[in-house]
């Protein structure tokens, strides 16, 4: 199985205006080659494998003090529906996993639907850090990987003609969302492992430790302690994410897919199990809650409803389809 290839941005936050057309073209390649890339170079990357570490630290909280910032999927008596602590730990649940989500300090609200301001929560933060200076290194992170990721996202608009000013536009304002994975070892059981075979096993045998999807925001940068995730090209083959140090890999989001009508594809990505404890740090680029979702250069349309064709409408929509939210976030109006 092939990897995807590593492309040094550095030119992206640089005033070297031949270089960076030099990366705009390795990422069109990549994407039309590919499907994803990973990315090195970037401001603050010689430091991110401490600085993710140290992230990390959330999973080494207590039980109660994790379900201290659970959303009410997991805890009915919970603050926050969007941002907070999530687990899936039940035998039933296909994933077995638990995260931690932030957005920026201060949310910019969504059109007027009603229960809109879910995807406007403000943060919830442990009671205890993990470590002295977390929150804030918390905060840091969310800021630095929102600059990575929108250089990243122009870059990829530029290399298929697409205007900077109209993509930067949509993304202004975005309450984008930084997320910590944990990946621990599932039930040994007899009883349980025969479920898991049933449940995560894909049709060429693989275990799984997340199934193949794409993700719902423009593109997300994702960073793993080892390896397990891959990538799916065009051709449908299935691609190895180096586990390198200091690099992150790039997946292209629904968003971005609608947006560009199809021309920037998203990524399906998937993680294998490979029978170890995993973490991994996501970071999701996205639009404002008001964004247009029409495609870029379409003469505006009135709208049918209050913020029918946004985002916001469009991530109501994904989060009410969804088993766990279905009693927490309305359908839009």
């Amino acid at each position: 199985m092939s990897e995807l290839q590593t492309i040094d941005v550095a030119a992206l936050f640089a005033e070297k205006p031949e270089a960076r057309a030099a990366v705009d073209r390795a990422i069109g390649a990549a994407i039309e080659t590919e499907g994803g890339f990973g990315i090195s170079g970037f401001p603050g990357a010689d430091d991110l494998d401490r600085r993710t570490h140290a992230l990390l630290r959330f999973f080494e909280l207590t039980g109660e003090e994790k379900r201290q910032v659970a959303t009410r999927a997991v805890e009915p008596a919970g603050q926050r529906i969007y941002r907070g602590y999530v687990c899936s730990f039940d035998a039933d649940n296909w994933a077995h996993n638990e995260f931690f989500d932030i957005g920026p300090e201060a949310p910019v609200a969504g059109p007027p639907i009603p229960g809109m301001e879910i995807f406007a929560e403000t943060n919830i933060w442990p009671e205890r850090e993990p470590a002295p200076g977390w929150c804030d290194l918390m905060r840091r992170h969310h800021r630095d990987l929102q600059r990575v990721s929108l250089a990243v996202m122009m870059a990829a608009g530029r290399a298929f003609g697409f205007d900077e000013t109209a993509f930067r536009a949509r993304f202004e304002g975005g309450n984008s969302t930084l997320r910590l994975l944990n990946y621990p070892r599932p039930p040994q059981s007899a009883q349980d492992k025969e479920r898991a075979l049933e449940m995560r096993l894909d049709e060429a045998g693989e275990m799984l430790a997340a199934g193949r999807h794409c993700d719902v925001a423009g593109l997300s940068l994702l960073w793993q302690s080892g390896p397990g995730l891959q990538a799916e090209a065009p051709d449908g083959t299935w691609q190895d994410i180096p586990s390198t140090s200091n690099s992150i890999s790039v997946h292209l989001g629904d968003v971005l897919s609608i947006m560009t009508e199809g021309r920037i594809p998203a990524t399906p990505h998937r993680v294998v199990d490979h029978g170890a404890t995993r973490q991994s740090i996501g970071f999701f680029l996205e639009p404002a809650l008001s964004a247009r979702l029409a495609p870029l250069g379409a003469a505006n349309v009135p709208e049918e409803r209050p913020g029918a064709g946004t985002y916001g409408w469009h991530l109501m929509s994904v989060f009410n389809a969804r088993a766990s939210h279905q009693d927490l976030v309305p359908a839009p109006e």
